[in-house]
């Protein structure tokens, strides 16, 4: 048994009933923890198996879920728990580490003699069961397509007694046995592996096809894993390679990792550095087709691999302007991107496939300024037929240390300057240069002409990118202790309060790109602060999503127009909170007391501040600042004018207009009240129109 997730699962045994009160022996009574383990049988390695020390694991992913089940003293699923049902109770992980219930029962008496019994992946199917024969019955090989299951066989546990002032372990075993295949050809891919298996398919940011299969039958199987797959296009060319892994035999509830890169993912090296990009031990060409171990990549440590000219993918016996890759050169537009990363003119990403790319500027750049070297020591290349020098890099972060071949650069026929480094990255400068890593006379970055021949060092940019959800959750968790207090109170039917206001627009964290590279920890104090200088959201009056268009006509004939008066001539007060909360996106996805200000509450913010101007990364912003005891105190605004009748795109100009919760005073016009900044002077204008788009900054009601 291998351990996959630790502590992931507290159940509350905290409430008393009349029909089940909790025992007065100490041992009970305690918030019991669960903990999850998967029972594997993996593979031997030997022939039947290409996978280094054949780990493998069960991986858990965000969403997925687990039925669990009671079982009394007298060998019953346990039916009702204050009412509800407590059978097939969900227990869902938000991260794929630590899970929580998903259902009615937000807490569960323990009483003696309790077992629990968990099947996964959850479904609705298996509330209908009243023992663990009837689970087993339901434990049935999944369908053929399974590309929208969250999970690829099944798992189940023994009834498992609760350990005694300890955590009680849900041990799954599997149903059927599983294969992982990670392939990456994805170009031009042909195989024929799919016909024997049911499968999950799934493909990742870089385009890396994943597959999961069951096997069909109950005796052992066997899975060849081969196939053909072709690089290149119009202006590189066009070539086709094959691959093959050794035959998996393989029998149920074991289960195997197969991945068809040509350099496996786990060969990176971690130099520690800020960006979490690790860099290749070997370079691009010298690859086997098996897992390299540190013997294996100390045995190839003289050796160069492929020469390319920047953007092609095939060697050739000369590198000039004349036989470079068909794409303008001096002049003109070129038919090359800035940036190769990712492309299909990225040898590294075409070669190796996965999350392996050509390193970026940047990424040499940060190499620069993060290693030092501690040694060299000459080795004769073959390739050139010279001693060349074997320089050793040590990380001024973790100590680690990485190698690389002094290598020179070809011109015609001929590799000159090979006392030196020079490394392609992915970057080009201008129409006929590209930027390489050199050591001469010391390590840089320098430009050189992009139809001579580099040797390549690929780096590792397995990339995460965090959704709107994830990065609105960061925020939402802080928001109460981020509020800022600028001094100002009202008083509303005899309740004084405090009116605390967001450091920035409502949305702004939708608005910041947040990324990171090899699951790389969030700094989320970095990520807040950006938060600041983001723009945030826009929207018309009343709406909870974006628009893609800010559009009068649709707006007047929207559900949200027929719900308010457009016709508002009469006397209003400027306190009124018109807005509904169901239609207040603030109190719908903030904490409580959150809310669009009304039009008195931006008028109090102008009153108890101080307007100045500021430019941020050339635009207009902002600054109000408290006065007397909370001029140490500002919020920053941007300058984002408004949008109506036009496509919603990021707009910066010299003046904004924020949002309030008020219907204003514009005859027949379906207006707003809002705040109009200006220069240094604040303004709260009556006439905004409701279908416009515009900015909204969130302020927090706190009783005193």
């Amino acid at each position: 048994m291998k351990k996959l997730l630790a502590i992931l699962l507290c159940l509350a045994f905290t409430a008393c009933r009349e029909d089940v009160c909790m025992p007065s022996d100490p041992a009970e009574g305690h918030v019991m923890r669960f903990e999850v383990t998967v029972i594997d049988q993996p593979q031997t390695r030997g022939t039947t198996l290409d996978v280094y020390d054949n780990y493998v694991t069960k991986d858990f992913k965000t969403g997925d879920s687990f039925g669990l089940f009671i079982i009394d003293a007298n060998d019953e699923f346990v039916p009702l728990i204050d009412g509800k049902t407590a059978k097939n109770i969900k227990v869902t992980t938000p991260d794929g580490r630590a899970w929580n219930l998903n259902s009615d029962i937000r807490e569960v008496v323990h009483q003696l003699g309790y077992r629990y019994v968990a099947y996964y992946p959850y479904s609705e199917a298996f509330s209908s069961c009243s023992s663990m024969a009837d689970i087993h019955t339901l434990l049935t090989a999944p369908d053929d397509d399974q590309s929208t299951r969250e999970a690829t066989d099944w798992m189940y546990t023994e009834a498992t007694s609760p350990q005694t002032n300890a955590v009680t372990t849900l041990a799954f075993k599997h149903r059927y046995a599983k294969i992982e295949i990670y392939n990456s050809f994805t170009q031009g891919h042909r195989n024929n592996w799919t016909s024997a298996y049911k499968f999950t398919k799934t493909v990742d940011h870089n385009n890396v096809e994943h597959y999961r299969y069951i096997l069909n039958a109950e005796s052992p199987q066997t899975l060849a894993v081969s196939g053909t797959y072709t690089i290149g296009n119009e202006l590189t060319g066009m070539k086709e390679f094959s691959y093959h892994c050794n035959p998996i035999a393989i029998e149920n509830g074991c289960h195997s990792i197969v991945y068809t890169y040509r350099m496996d993912e786990r060969c990176a090296v971690d130099l520690g550095f800020p960006s979490g990009v690790r860099w290749s031990p070997i370079n691009l060409g010298t690859e086997t087709d098996t897992y390299m171990d540190e013997a294996a990549i100390a045995g190839i440590g003289h050796v160069l691999g492929k020469r390319l000219a920047w953007g092609e993918l095939f060697e050739k016996a000369t590198y000039n302007y004349d036989t470079y890759i068909n794409d303008p050169y001096n002049g003109g537009t070129s038919l090359l991107p800035s940036n190769l990363t990712g492309t299909v003119y990225d040898p590294v990403c075409q070669y190796w496939g996965g999350h392996w790319t050509l390193p970026s500027a940047d990424d040499l750049q940060e190499f620069i300024d993060n290693m030092e070297v501690v040694r060299s020591e000459p080795v004769y290349s073959d390739e050139l037929g010279q001693n060349i020098n074997k320089i050793t890099f040590r990380s001024k972060i973790n100590g680690k240390e990485l190698t690389l071949l002094t290598n020179g650069y070809a011109v015609n026929a001929t590799v000159s300057n090979t006392a030196y480094l020079h490394y392609m990255s992915a970057t080009r400068t201008g129409t006929a240069y590209c930027i390489s890593l050199n050591n001469n006379p010391s390590l840089r970055r320098f430009n050189n002409y992009r139809y001579v021949g580099y040797n390549i060092r690929p780096v590792l940019k397995e990339l995460y990118t965090y959704s709107d959800a994830d990065k609105k959750d960061i925020i939402v968790r802080q928001i109460n202790e981020l509020a800022v207090d600028l001094g100002i109170t009202k008083t509303m039917g005899g309740v004084t309060y405090k009116l605390l206001w967001s450091p920035f627009n409502y949305g702004a964290e939708a608005k910041v790109n947040l990324q990171t590279y090899n699951r790389t920890p969030i700094d989320e104090n970095a990520f807040i602060e950006k938060c600041h200088v983001s723009p945030g959201m826009r929207l018309a009056w009343g709406d909870i999503e974006e628009r893609a268009y800010f559009n009068t006509t649709e707006y007047k004939n929207s559900a949200i127009a027929t719900k308010y008066n457009y016709n508002n001539t009469t006397s209003t007060d400027r306190d009124t909170r018109d807005l509904k909360p169901e239609d207040d996106i603030v109190q719908r996805n903030w904490p409580a007391g959150w809310y669009v200000p009304t039009a008195q509450d931006l008028q109090l913010l102008v009153d108890h501040t101080t307007i100045t101007t500021e430019t941020i990364d050339g635009h207009t912003w902002f600054r109000l600042t408290g006065k007397g005891d909370y001029a140490t105190r500002s919020i920053l605004i941007p300058g984002t004018g408004y949008i109506d009748d036009r496509p919603n795109n990021e707009k910066w100009d010299s003046y904004t207009y924020l949002q309030s919760s008020t219907i204003g005073l514009s005859g027949a016009k379906p207006t707003q009240y809002a705040l109009n900044l200006s220069g240094t002077t604040g303004t709260v204008v009556s006439n905004a129109g409701r279908p416009t788009g515009l900015m909204l900054r969130p302020v927090r009601y706190v009783p005193l």
